[in-house]
């Protein structure tokens, strides 16, 4: 007896590869395509901070190196990066500011406003800031803020026990011959160009700042809580200022603004360095 022979249909097959191409392009575009977003969003950020301290060791040539400028090409990707205006008396965008005095009243309070070179994602919703010789993240709509690189404040005991506080102001701006000019900003690639603008020493150790009871208060205002939602850079300051392996001071509880103490001082001394922004 002689077998039938049966056959599929070429189209049938068809189908099924088809089919099967369609379900395997549907799971990398639903799983495969939004991780591969994540990691470049990552991949921006990590690089993000890099730039911040590559800035950092630009501004600390700058000051403490004592060069008279310094020029940094970078790559801004998934995001936007721009310097803000220190210490304008209207229009400011980083309007947070610290104030440093002695709780005897022999230092009048004197305030300091930093300025910022900050750097906003678009896609992680994240903030990455140059602020006062500090590098700081936060995430915005959470709290909480974390630094990535800390600022050059030192606290010196000598072998009797007597303190030293050196603080190092770092304000960052636009500054023209008769104002302080517009933020700029930037995309892509570009340069950032900074040079030294002067350096103001305040110090006691002729008794010109008498601390007769040895206490410093300095207080840091995040006024910037409107734009760095939900509040501020207060955090990061606060964990650093207190850190006791750092300058171990005292909190008292309050975030508007932040106060803290520290005692047992024999001499403080204060540099302010302005550094301008040329080009961003």
């Amino acid at each position: 007896m002689e077998l039938k022979r049966e056959g599929v249909s070429e189209s049938i097959g068809y189908l099924i590869i088809f089919g099967l191409i369609i379900s395997g392009i549907g799971l990398i575009t639903l799983y495969g395509y939004p991780l591969l977003m994540q990691q470049e969003s990552s991949a921006n950020l990590r690089n993000m901070e890099q730039t911040m301290i590559v800035l950092q060791n630009d501004i600390k040539s700058l000051t403490y190196k004592l060069a008279n400028y310094k020029e940094t090409t970078l790559r801004v990707s998934g995001g936007s990066l721009f310097s803000a205006i220190s210490g304008a008396p209207t229009g400011l965008d980083t309007p947070q500011k610290f104030t440093i005095q002695s709780t005897d009243g022999s230092i009048p309070p004197t305030d300091f406003f930093p300025g910022e070179i900050r750097y906003l994602s678009t896609s992680d919703n994240t903030v990455i800031t140059l602020e006062n010789g500090a590098v700081i993240m936060k995430p915005l709509g959470t709290n909480g803020s974390v630094m990535l690189a800390e600022p050059r404040w030192y606290l010196d005991v000598d072998p009797e026990g007597k303190k030293t506080l050196i603080i190092n102001y770092i304000s960052l701006g636009n500054w023209t011959a008769n104002h302080r000019a517009a933020n700029m900003s930037q995309t892509g690639v570009g340069t950032v160009r900074m040079h030294h603008l002067q350096t103001i020493v305040w110090s006691n150790p002729m008794g010109d700042w008498p601390l007769s009871n040895g206490v410093i208060k300095i207080q840091y205002y995040p006024n910037n809580k409107a734009s760095i939602m939900p509040d501020g850079y207060g955090l990061a300051w606060r964990t650093y200022l207190t850190d006791p392996t750092n300058l171990n001071m005292l909190w008292d509880g309050n975030d508007n603004p932040y106060s803290f103490t520290i005692s047992g001082l024999k001499n403080i001394v204060v540099k302010e360095y302005d550094i301008m922004v040329e080009t961003l």
